[in-house]
């Protein structure tokens, strides 16, 4: 499923972040969706988009954040689900979010009512400083 337009939610509400999209197909398997960085603080982000309560993650993904976070690299996967709420969990997670459903485990913070209703200043705090 796609990232549910996370990429261009982030970029505008996200303000004084560079954002990259990132697309690697065949040649980085398991890269999440974008980059970001901001004050000295670089990071990525795979969003995730659902109409229930699970998300697909695939082998690559778990391997490629465990990986970086192994190595001190920040990773957080979004989930966007039924398009008003925003789920936010660290990529430590990543293995667990393979069999679990998203309301079952810790999370970094649950925002509903749409992007605009999301609080961007928790968002930015949680990208930068968790």
């Amino acid at each position: 499923m796609s990232d549910g337009e996370l990429r261009k939610i982030f970029r505008k509400h996200l303000r004084g972040f560079d954002l990259q999209a990132i697309e690697t197909g065949s040649t980085g398997g398991g890269v999440p969706d974008q980059n970001y960085c901001k004050n000295h603080i670089e990071g990525w982000v795979e969003g995730k988009a659902c109409s229930h309560w699970r998300i697909t993650i695939r082998p690559m993904q778990v391997g490629w954040a465990e990986r970086r976070i192994r190595h001190g690299g920040r990773v957080f996967v979004a989930v966007r689900r039924v398009d008003v709420e925003l789920w936010m969990f660290h990529g430590s997670l990543m293995r667990a979010l393979q069999d679990a459903r998203i309301d079952a485990l810790p999370n970094l913070g649950h925002w509903t009512g749409g992007a605009a209703r999301w609080d961007w200043d928790q968002i930015e705090q949680i990208l930068l400083y968790q």
